[in-house]
């Protein structure tokens, strides 16, 4: 099962990465299933996805940013961002993935996942129970200390003011446009917080953002709740919206809540 995420993340990295200069990444194709425009980039790797589920017979629905749900009569679900961060792969910065997790029917019931880096290839994945890794090494998130401390804070056009309070706690902040990648510098000890407060709802996180990256933190020691400190579980919707913080240790939590 993991080793078939792998795959599939490998495939799109090969795919994203031989793109001639000339593809336009940014040209607007359609609106997509969760609302937004898509872009000749997303439906690229998205396309990349559905062929090897479908060519492999994959017994596998699936759930995507663009397509919406597939559903192929399976009793579980490929939760899929084919391209987290579109703006960032647009724009040339370095810092998109793609995200892949496999689950039933929640955030709580997903067994595997993987988030691949397609710039570095660094690729991070977690099974359920069996830890999480990067690059096959195990990863655990790191003891909060408030002299050293990073937290990622959601900095965008729709950031509500305490999104800004809670940066100027820590020592450093930092807000990088991809949050499947940001939550796993959380599970890699690379950072303490990742926080997202939208003040407009339809802008806050979905579940195929984070589907793969909150097992992959959660299973390196880490936990993600809402704004109302209830540990976060989405359902496998692409309408529903939650503002989150997602921390490595409960210091980190108890000083931001």
């Amino acid at each position: 099962m993991l080793d078939t995420l792998k795959l599939i993340a490998r495939k799109v990295r090969e795919a994203e990465r031989s793109l001639s200069p000339q593809f336009d990444r940014g040209q607007e194709l359609y609106q997509g299933a969760d609302g937004t425009p898509t872009l000749a980039v997303d439906k690229m790797a998205e396309d990349v996805i559905l062929d090897f589920v479908k060519e492999r017979d994959l017994p596998w629905n699936v759930l995507s940013e663009e397509a919406g749900f597939i559903d192929r009569k399976a009793k579980k679900t490929l939760v899929i961002d084919p391209i987290d961060g579109t703006h960032n792969c647009v724009m040339g910065v370095p810092f998109y993935s793609v995200s892949l997790a496999l689950g039933t029917k929640d955030m709580l019931d997903i067994e595997a996942g993987v988030v691949q880096n397609l710039v570095t290839g660094d690729l991070y994945c977690a099974e359920k129970g069996k830890g999480a890794s990067c690059n096959g090494e195990r990863i655990i998130a790191r003891e909060f200390s408030p002299y050293r401390s990073l937290f990622i804070v959601y900095t965008g056009k729709y950031a509500a003011q305490d999104n800004f309070d809670v940066a100027r706690r820590g020592v450093r902040a930092r807000s990088f446009g991809c949050a499947s990648l940001e939550m796993c510098l959380v599970a890699e000890g690379h950072a303490d917080a990742y926080y997202m407060n939208c003040e407009v709802p339809e802008k806050s996180v979905r579940i195929i953002d984070i589907a793969a990256s909150a097992l992959i933190l959660r299973e390196a020691g880490g936990d993600i709740v809402d704004l109302n400190d209830k540990r976060l579980n989405m359902g496998f919707d692409l309408m529903e919206r939650s503002n989150f913080l997602a921390y490595g240790d409960r210091k980190v939590k108890e000083l931001i809540m």
